[in-house]
């Protein structure tokens, strides 16, 4: 969220300025060309020794003052050994001069404070000082435990003055658990399920104090599992009342209703579904089950008919991109003839809907999604609707990156294209099998750049046959952190927008989609992030909820390899420049391979046990958020220089995706969501944050690929 005042321009001006001519040029990223700087992987990210303020510096170093005048003499690394107060433990670094940061337990904090510096034509060295990190409890959420084995995790806290000393308090049954007050480690078994609030108190040497809530859980030896089978049909006019069920995983549970179907509601809580028809149709409802540590998904359908339904299956059966398309829709009951309309959504042009049910046209080249609804109607006046799907996607996916190749399927569209169960498939890549088993998807490493490799699908169905089902051509594109060229070079970045839906129309950086949230982040640094139309998207957010923004990379991939896969990141800023008044607008995040299959990484808040939220602390956002740091300006594809929000695809528990291409941002708005615990999501309703319209809610920068 964009929100600049004139009052501290200057302050920008100045990080920009000593950025620009005392670091050697260095700034990160610049708007011209969208160009990043050169990575410096040969920096140790490590550090265990803390800084004090101006009376000592790092390794016997003079103070920081005599370092800001060595600094502005020209000697660029002059900083690079200090670190804020109260952190020791660092696990990335990134930044130069005055916007260096430091992370430490998963949040980015700014090394220097600047908040006293009040002129860009005489500085003072004497109004920079080192940031004094206030105390709070960085990871509050134990992952659950498994009943009859000992179950261990260690609180951990950044700020203040260490030592620190813990105590918790449990609220419920829940023996055989204690906390160790010196170290935060919090150990105990129990022989039975356990789903209890939690409250966990810090205090430091210098006796400031924080807190945080969680829930302590002891989960079954069973899986997650949703246990509903069908749904029951509907009547018109009377009230809708379900109560889904679950078994295993680890309460609570936190059910969501990810089909936008309109009457319907779900209690997150309890699972309970309703909802009244007032005409007939069908319902295609996919609800998702979550737990604190995974989540599982399952479609339903329930019909309402007076005597007339349609027959046909949705989704429609796929079609190929550049192939030719056709079908005609079914009913039965009523009173022939019947006549077809398009009640809602989009039906796409290419394939138009006639009075008699039929479709049919020449599919474009290009891979598509649509979804909309449709209306029959008899010849005694009786209706019925029901919602389709109809994706344009290639029977086999491939798409390059660095010396690799992702590709994948999928078995529903096989089975319903060839009309047989699939128990298997084949690929292979130039003649020569690469892969025989069940799976849905692959990376095929050490690709030669510039080699176009020719890959076949065979698919091996349940009558004991094996059926060429799908062929496909892919060049390996040089890769390079400027942006792609299609056909010709691509880049670690996101490449396309899918859809983009803001709450309000004409927000800020709207018209300037796709091109301000795709290709490299513009991210200035620390003390400057970009808040111009051309740089940023706002999602917005309101108390109602948030936008959102689908990201499809094209040409390359999002691999599930080694620690995080990819960074997002967005213009999260200090309210002038002073390190601990930070802005955040908070985002949730979700990955897929194909659309309509998403995993969302789990997320937790923390709200404080006592007292209210503080937003300008980042450890309120505990867990799982966009939103939460900002970017150093340093390489977007090292998540231990680059700052931002970094994710890792095993975090969202699709143990079966080896690589993704589609990530969606979900601004949360104030609460509207929950996370993966059930606790609402709250959001800072600062600066008109929450007016759903304009520059409110997250604001897009970019994202980029991590492992590709």
């Amino acid at each position: 969220m964009p929100r600049f005042r004139s009052t501290s321009s200057s302050l920008f001006a100045l990080a920009l300025l000593l950025a620009l001519v005392i670091a050697g040029g260095f700034v990160g990223f610049h708007s011209g060309g969208r160009s990043v700087a050169p990575a410096h992987h040969g920096e140790t990210a490590a550090g265990s020794s803390t800084a004090s303020s101006t009376t000592s510096g790092p390794h016997g170093l003079a103070t920081l003052e005599e370092s800001l005048r060595r600094f502005l003499a020209g000697e660029e690394d002059a900083l690079n050994g200090f670190l804020p107060k109260g952190v020791s433990d660092v696990s990335g670094m990134g930044g130069r001069g005055l916007n260096r940061q430091v992370r430490s337990h998963g949040l980015w904090f700014p090394v220097f404070d600047l908040s006293k510096v009040t002129s860009t034509e005489v500085f003072d060295p004497t109004a920079v000082s080192l940031n004094s990190v206030p105390l709070m409890i960085t990871n509050p959420q134990p992952d659950p435990g498994m009943i009859h084995q000992t179950m261990t995790h260690r609180f951990s806290a950044v700020g203040g003055t260490a030592p620190y000393r813990w105590s918790m308090q449990i609220q419920g049954e829940a023996p055989g658990f204690s906390l160790n007050d010196t170290t935060g480690d919090l150990s105990g078994l129990s022989d039975t399920e356990l789903s209890v609030p939690l409250s966990i108190y810090v205090t430091d040497s210098a006796g400031h104090t924080a807190s945080a809530t969680a829930t302590l859980a002891v989960a079954s030896a069973k899986a997650l599992t949703l246990l509903t089978a069908d749904l029951p049909g509907g009547t018109l006019g009377q009230p809708y009342t379900f109560s889904l069920s679950a078994e295993g995983g680890a309460q609570p549970y936190t059910w969501r209703l990810e089909t936008q179907s309109a009457g319907w509601l779900c209690d997150p809580a309890t699972g309970a579904l309703s909802a009244t028809f007032t005409e007939p149709g069908d319902h295609n409802l996919t609800i998702t089950l979550s737990d604190l540590e995974s989540s599982v998904q399952k479609s339903f359908h329930v019909r309402v008919t007076e005597g007339l339904e349609i027959t046909t299956e949705s989704p429609l059966p796929p079609a190929a991109p550049g192939a030719g398309y056709s079908g005609r829709f079914e009913a039965m009951g009523g009173t022939p003839p019947y006549q077809w309309t398009v009640a809602a959504g989009q039906i796409p042009a290419w394939c138009p809907l006639l009075p008699d049910g039929s479709m049919g046209g020449a599919v474009p080249a290009s891979e598509a999604f649509y979804e909309f609804t449709i209306l029959v109607t008899d010849s005694a006046g009786l209706t019925f609707k029901k919602p389709f799907e109809l994706s344009v996607s290639q029977g086999l996916l491939a798409i390059p990156s660095l010396n690799k190749a992702g590709l994948a399927w999928q078995f529903t569209s096989m089975s319903r294209t060839l009309g047989s169960g699939i128990t298997g498939v084949s690929l292979t890549r130039n003649g020569a099998e690469i892969y025989r088993g069940t799976a849905s998807n692959i990376v095929d490493r050490n690709l030669a750049t510039g080699a176009v490799y020719n890959y076949e699908l065979t698919a091996f169905t349940t009558d004991g046959r094996a059926r060429p089902y799908a062929s496909t051509l892919v060049k390996i594109l040089p890769i390079s952190r400027q942006r792609g060229q299609a056909g010709v070079s691509g880049d670690p970045f996101a490449d396309r927008v899918q859809s983009f839906t803001p709450l309000s129309a004409n927000g800020y950086g709207a018209s300037k989609v796709p091109d301000n949230v795709t290709g490299p982040p513009d991210g200035a640094n620390t003390f400057s992030p970009v808040y111009l139309p051309q740089h940023v998207a706002s999602l917005h957010a309101s108390s109602s909820g948030g936008g959102s923004i689908v990201l499809e990379f094209t040409d390359n991939i999002v691999e599930s390899g080694p620690g995080q896969d990819f960074t997002v990141f967005e213009n999260v800023l200090f309210q002038g420049n002073d390190p601990n008044r930070r802005f955040m607008e908070p985002a949730i995040v979700e990955v897929a391979l194909f659309e309509n299959q998403w995993q969302r990484f789990p997320c937790f808040v923390s709200p404080p046990a006592t007292g209210e939220i503080d937003f300008k602390k980042p450890a309120y956002y505990a867990r799982g958020f966009a939103g939460v740091n900002a970017t150093t300006g340093e390489d977007p594809t090292n998540p231990a220089r680059s700052g931002g929000d970094s994710f890792d695809l095993a975090d969202a528990g699709a143990q079966q995706l080896q690589w993704i291409r589609f990530i969606r941002i979900r601004s949360t708005g104030d609460n509207v969501m929950t996370d993966s615990a059930g606790t609402p999501v709250r959001h800072t309703s600062e600066n008109t944050a929450l007016s759903g319209t304009a520059s409110s809610g997250f604001d897009l920068d970019g994202v980029s690929a991590v492992n590709y």
